[in-house]
């Protein structure tokens, strides 16, 4: 569904799925007009779902995730989510993504508190950036840190910034 035009009705679409799925294993409404999702029912999602390995969804506080992303022990793909505090990043430090998450791309990160994936960049093999609000000297602290790194993907900076972001972290 990631990118449709889908008419909500309400949110229990969501409920449903959790409640009478234990197999699913890729769930992706990303960069949708879906807003009335609960972070309840994506939690109870990850409990009954053991498989769950990708979740890609559209404007969720990162902070109301905290309980789906301790659910979410296979989690290896996450992408969405929203910063809606950037001025208070240390409530930010609260979330611990699954120990297996290997694929990242947060919606509307900003530089005060792209330090949440400090943590784990180590372990990252994909990092979306193309919905974060960062300048080239921030990807260039976040590549610095992924090491693994096999896929940026980025729009915010022309193929010479990029350039000159990778130059400048691979000669630091």
């Amino acid at each position: 569904m990631e990118e449709s035009a889908i008419v909500e009705r309400d949110g229990d679409w969501l409920h449903e799925l959790a409640t009478n799925n234990t197999v699913l294993e890729t769930l992706n409404f990303y960069m949708t007009e879906l807003t009335r999702v609960r972070s309840e029912d994506l939690e109870l999602l990850a409990r009954n779902c053991r498989s769950l390995v990708s979740v890609k969804v559209s404007d969720c506080e990162i902070l109301d995730l905290v309980g789906f992303f301790h659910a979410a022990s296979a989690l290896e793909e996450f992408c969405g989510g929203s910063f809606n505090e950037p001025d208070e990043p240390d409530k930010y430090s609260a979330v611990k993504f699954p120990p297996k998450l290997c694929c990242l791309g947060l919606s509307y990160m900003e530089k005060n508190v792209m330090s949440i994936v400090f943590p784990f960049a180590s372990l990252l093999k994909k990092l979306d950036l193309l919905y974060a609000f960062l300048g080239t000297e921030d990807h260039c602290v976040l590549v610095q840190r992924c090491p693994n790194l096999e896929v940026l993907e980025v729009q915010t900076i022309d193929v010479f910034q990029l350039y000159v972001a990778f130059n400048r972290c691979l000669y630091s």
